[in-house]
């Protein structure tokens, strides 16, 4: 049983007039045809549903019946009607980010706090990892988006290129006095501390040193990024980062950040999850975290993919 939503709303119109000729006036259709309407519902219904007076029509009772349900299918399809116009003007919607640890604090304050002012009844989750959990995670669907080092150990279908930094070698403030740069040869040979294998920032890092024939031994491996900036804070050793996840420490003089050379790239992407169709939301806070990063770029010395006035070189 199909009953035409159209049918229905005039149907209200007939019976709230209470003439039909008045409810097609008002309806703007032609009488025969708004009539030909009635008697459609009264077939699909197989029942009466208007009993002509000497004034116009009135529901029989069956057409009282279906008066109520018409009327709550009426107020439906203006609540979706309002509910998308709402969307349209103020998206809704979740979206889980994945951000790897080395960026969380130069991405996430700014670009939650501008979601709050644009668009605030998105829900934005943001899953702080390192980067072969966030990859994991993106594969198997519990992340929508993840900002991901670009690798070819971590690839997915749909990714873009986002942004490039150079590393930089961090020691505490009077290690090193006279030193502007390090080698990577100098480095083979000097305390470093590092993340284990498989984390990219590894990978990249035993990829040089193979380059230069050199076998790359970290003094100390460890996983976790706070314990490693303040393990070089201290003094306990030389760690490799990307210079804006440590821009506080580095401009209040905690840490000293010397170069690389040669230098070391460390490339980002922004991946969405693999067969999923991306919802207005996350279409939504990928245009915002791509505009956040060219803004910051400048300040934090990402070379933004793409943007015309900041391309890698």
């Amino acid at each position: 049983m199909n009953l035409n939503l159209t049918h229905l709303i005039n149907f209200i119109q007939v019976v709230e007039w209470g003439n039909v000729s008045k409810a097609a006036t008002y309806l703007n259709i032609a009488q025969p045809a708004l009539s030909r309407q009635i008697q459609s519902l009264e077939a699909t219904l197989n029942t009466k549903l208007l009993r002509r007076q000497n004034w116009g029509v009135e529901p029989t009772e069956d057409g009282r019946i279906l008066l109520e349900h018409a009327r709550r299918i009426q107020k439906e399809c203006l609540s979706v009607h309002e509910s998308v116009r709402s969307n349209r003007d103020s998206p809704v919607g979740s979206v889980y980010l994945g951000v790897p640890a080395a960026y969380a604090i130069t991405l996430v304050p700014p670009l939650l706090q501008r979601m709050q002012v644009l668009y605030p009844n998105i829900k934005i989750h943001i899953v702080e990892a390192f980067s072969g959990t966030i990859y994991e995670w993106l594969v198997s669907g519990r992340l929508d988006l993840a900002v991901l080092y670009h690798s070819k150990e971590h690839t997915v279908k749909e990714s873009t290129p986002f942004f490039v930094e150079e590393l930089i070698g961090l020691t505490a403030p009077g290690m090193f006095p006279d030193m502007t740069e390090l080698t990577l040869a100098d480095l083979a040979d000097q305390e470093i501390i590092a993340p284990w294998r498989p984390h990219l920032l590894r990978l990249v890092l035993d990829e040089k040193f193979i380059e230069l024939g050199k076998l790359f031994t970290p003094k100390i491996e460890l996983d976790s990024m706070p314990c490693m900036i303040e393990m070089a804070r201290r003094g306990d050793g030389i760690v490799i980062l990307p210079p804006s996840c440590v821009f506080r420490e580095l401009s209040e003089g905690q840490l000293r950040g010397i170069p690389l050379m040669p230098n070391v790239k460390l490339s980002t992407a922004l991946g969405k999850t693999p067969e999923r169709q991306p919802t207005r939301a996350m279409n939504i806070l990928t245009n915002v975290l791509r505009d956040l990063v060219v803004e910051l770029a400048p300040q934090k010395g990402w070379n933004v993919v793409g943007s015309e006035d900041n391309t890698p070189t």
